[in-house]
């Protein structure tokens, strides 16, 4: 048993730099925050999701997922890298307290983000009956996707918003916008289905949620920081910010626009059936990248504070390899977790109806957890400015999907596209990102306490099993049984398999230990596998 676990928020380990772990728990806070602001959002937009899933039926939600997607893949491209410039530079501009480059920054960032939002918005609108006609071979598509084009403008603008409010560091000022974007989306979306507007219900819903939240959000941005609104944009600020983002906007609209147009081209190929599996299984997905992203958009802020400051820059290597290690300890049980409930939560949800979008969550989650070390690298080289070989990487990466689509799609359909965005690609990701990571700052990327506890998490898995087997679609008590299961047996196994040490335990409490109601629940997780680890 470990000694005084209360006592940990005071002691350091002897092989992570007192500054890195201050970083580091800061950086804990403001990732709490985003994920209790995205899990709040997760039970107004879950619930709202499984019953619009119910409502619209899978050819309904078929129609509204390729609208988003057309939406989706303009959007990517019209965001120009301006969010990702926002979350960098706030930080090192605080970090050096010059109040006036933020300002600065801020009234340039939003002044591009509105032009190009309303063009984006614009051209969309104006081809989407083409779109519908020649590519979605349904005239009667037109309506959704133009009033889609209207949804690129207002999640551009949330999204600049949001950015700016995580560059503050402001992780309670995030939840507060989520979760009013959440509330807002999820009620007028249903109320506007049950009144009879369709697959329009849920993008109109879309639409005023955004707008609503970014307008509290400039509230809490300016008045609470005391910030100057009205400042003129300069060619000069915008040029600098440009530098930066555009490779960035380029990198972040390869990826995006491959995924948007992925969905695109399976809509040729296959029925708005498959396609609403897809949808459903996808809207799931996004639901699990909340636990994840919730940690990614925190660590570009924080990978870029420990940059500027020289006595932190030598232990950027040893602190990402840690970032992956704590994250996969505890986020490979919730991944894998979901992966193995998907059929039973599915079936619950959304009925048989939608019957192989269980085999696409699993994949998914999987998926979401084999590329989560090469995610973290990505973001490590924003935060280094090595923007342009981000970009390299996911042209290379958005090739082979492309290449990949026409060959695999018309003979798996769904499952192909799956297999391309969840299987090749994380790998990939992997592959490109931490290679590039380990050349530039010269480290070695710990990979044996990872498989050590992928395999902790493989037989926590398979004991759970038995309870799936014997409660079937039950979902509600086999949920409750499995997850008491998997809270028992996993610390269990982590001690078995030497996954984690009682250095390891120390480090986290000092990361956590005062991180709202979550360092409590982890101080209790902490101190239970506290019997089981050795060294």
């Amino acid at each position: 048993m470990l000694n005084g676990m209360a006592s940990y928020s005071t002691s350091i380990s002897d092989t992570i730099d007192s500054e890195v772990s201050a970083i580091g728990a800061e950086t804990a806070s403001t990732a709490t925050f985003v994920l209790i602001g995205k899990f709040s959002s997760i039970i107004f937009l879950g619930l709202a999701f499984i019953a619009l899933a119910r409502l619209l039926g899978p050819s309904g939600y078929g129609i509204y997922a390729l609208a988003l997607a057309v939406s989706g893949l303009f959007g990517s491209v019209g965001n120009l890298g301006v969010s990702t410039a926002l979350n960098k530079f706030i930080p090192e501009h605080l970090h050096r307290k010059d109040k006036g480059a933020v300002e600065d920054l801020l009234a340039n960032s939003f002044a591009v983000t509105l032009i190009t939002g309303i063009i984006f918005a614009v051209i969309s609108f104006s081809i989407s009956g083409l779109i519908a006609t020649y590519v979605f071979h349904n005239p009667s598509y037109t309506i959704f996707i133009e009033i889609a084009s209207i949804s690129i403008l207002s999640s551009m603008l949330f999204g600049a918003s949001y950015s700016a409010l995580l560059g503050f560091n402001k992780g309670s000022h995030i939840a507060a916008i989520s979760t009013m974007q959440a509330v807002l989306q999820a009620g007028i979306a249903i109320l506007l289905v049950l009144l009879g507007l369709g697959p329009a219900g849920p993008i109109i819903g879309l639409i005023i949620g955004y707008s609503a939240a970014f307008v509290y959000s400039l509230y809490l941005i300016y008045v609470k920081n005391k910030l100057r609104m009205f400042v003129m944009p300069s060619k000069e600020s915008i040029k600098k910010i440009f530098r930066f983002s555009l490779p960035v906007a380029g990198a972040n609209a390869v990826q995006s626009v491959t995924s948007n147009l992925s969905l695109i081209v399976l809509g040729i190929f296959a029925t708005t059936f498959v396609i609403g599996n897809f949808g459903v299984a996808s809207r799931v997905n996004s639901l699990i990248d909340v636990i994840s992203g919730s940690i990614s958009v925190s660590l570009l802020a924080m990978f870029s504070t420990t940059l500027v400051n020289k006595r932190t820059r030598k232990n950027i290597g040893r602190f990402f390899n840690y970032t992956i290690y704590y994250s996969v300890l505890m986020l490979a049980p919730i991944l894998l977790f979901i992966a193995v409930l998907a059929k039973p939560f599915s079936y619950v949800a959304f009925s048989g109806v939608y019957s192989i979008a269980p085999l696409y969550i699993a994949i998914m989650s999987i998926g979401t957890l084999a590329g989560l070390a090469g995610g973290y690298a990505s973001t490590l080289l924003i935060s280094a400015k090595e923007v342009k070989a981000v970009l390299k990487y996911n042209l290379i990466i958005a090739a082979i999907q492309l290449i990949l689509l026409p060959i695999i799609l018309p003979v798996l359909n769904g499952l192909g596209l799956i297999i391309i965005l969840y299987a090749i690609t994380p790998l990939l990701t992997d592959v490109f990102f931490i290679a590039k990571s380990v050349k530039l700052y010269k480290f070695n990327f710990d990979s044996k306490k990872l498989i050590l506890i992928l395999a902790a998490n493989v037989v926590t898995m398979l004991l759970i099993t038995p309870a799936i087997l014997i409660l079937g679609n039950n979902f509600i008590p086999l949920l409750i049984v499995a997850a008491i299961e998997v809270i028992l047996i996993y610390p269990i196994a982590l001690g078995l398999f030497g996954a984690v040490k009682r250095k390891d335990l120390r480090i986290i409490s000092q990361m956590t230990s005062k991180v709202p109601v979550m360092g409590r629940i982890m101080l209790i997780m902490l101190n239970y596998t506290a019997h089981f680890v050795a060294g």
